[in-house]
């Protein structure tokens, strides 16, 4: 004698398929545009298409770092980009800036940053500034990344 599956069962089922292919589609989008989005950052950055503009200020004993980089967006999810500044042993007065791109667009990252005391800075060893890029694609994912912003300063950077 054969047993007759329920009804409930079958919706179950269903519901299980569609949640499914909705995790993967979703796992495929960021994917792609994660992709998408890297390779167009990094062909700014790159200089490939010289929209990453930078300038130095002396004054004294402090200078003044400015950057404007465009940041472009060729991914399906909006791009948030942050640039902040850590805790130094060096004066150093960092503009936290942040730009968020919509899908299709470009958007113009302005960083600047001042160190006040050009003799401290070189007067360390290793000419660093810590510093952070924080890269999201909102809402799925982020990545943080440290850098050293100590090359930026013409005086004694490497």
């Amino acid at each position: 004698m054969k047993r007759k599956t329920p009804r409930g069962i079958w919706a179950i089922r269903a519901v299980s398929i569609a949640i499914a292919l909705i995790v993967i589609l979703v796992i495929g989008t960021v994917g792609y545009s994660a992709y998408e989005d890297y390779t167009a950052v990094r062909a700014e950055l790159s200089g490939g298409s010289n929209q990453a503009v930078g300038s130095a200020y002396l004054n004294g004993q402090s200078e003044t770092v400015s950057l404007n980089i465009t940041v472009p967006n060729r991914g399906l999810y909006a791009l948030n980009v942050t640039v902040v500044c850590g805790t130094q042993e060096v004066p150093v007065v960092c503009q936290p800036s942040q730009v968020v791109v919509q899908p299709g667009e470009q958007g113009v990252l302005h960083f600047r940053m001042t160190v006040l005391s050009l003799s401290q800075f070189e007067a360390t060893s290793d000419h660093r500034i810590n510093g952070t890029v924080i890269i999201s694609m909102e809402p799925f994912a982020s990545v943080s990344i440290g850098t050293n912003f100590g090359g930026f300063v013409s005086s004694g950077g490497s």
